[in-house]
């Protein structure tokens, strides 16, 4: 796109951006269009090994599973008509930011992916909705984590973030 217009090009930046000026910060409805011809080659390389990638996430899916089954954190649930890849490993904890900077401390990188229930967020503004509209985001919008996952995940690796989690006496939701 081109344009002389800096409001266009700023609404078009947003757009073409999730509708982000910065991460998670949803002004606008917006879309992922960032794809351009070398990503499509990278992804054209990179598609074949899409279901074996999947299943080292699974794999290391079960491994998480396994290792904090007795911790007392909410685990993501697979519905028996379904195939989660878990994309991410999202866990819920009462106590997340002790978590976080604990995790952190020993070198574990975690993440909070969507921090803000999509109808709270600025682009759905006109519709007039509050927390108390979502009850059940709003009582676990600050209990999600991201756990580390990746395809090339080891399981000492994960056995290590179990570790940390155990360390940690993880508050119950």
């Amino acid at each position: 796109m081109v344009t002389n217009d800096d409001e266009i090009a700023r609404i078009a930046r947003l757009i073409a951006n999730h509708g982000q000026p910065r991460k998670n910060e949803h002004e606008v409805e917006g879309r992922n269009s960032r794809l351009d011809g070398l990503q499509a080659a990278v992804l054209s390389v990179k598609l074949p090994h899409l279901e074996k990638w999947t299943e080292a996430r699974r794999r290391n899916a079960a491994l998480y599973k396994k290792y904090l089954a007795n911790l007392g954190i909410i685990l993501p649930k697979e519905p028996a008509y379904s195939r989660h890849v878990y994309h991410l490993f999202v866990v819920r904890v009462a106590n997340r930011e002790q978590v976080i900077e604990r995790l952190k401390a020993e070198g574990v990188e975690t993440g909070i992916h969507y921090p803000t229930p999509l109808p709270l967020l600025k682009a759905y503004q006109r519709f007039g909705y509050t927390v108390q509209d979502f009850p059940v985001a709003a009582s676990q919008m600050h209990q999600l984590l991201s756990l580390p996952m990746y395809p090339e995940l080891t399981e000492e690796m994960i056995e290590c973030v179990a570790k940390v989690l155990e360390s940690v006496e993880v508050q119950l939701v």
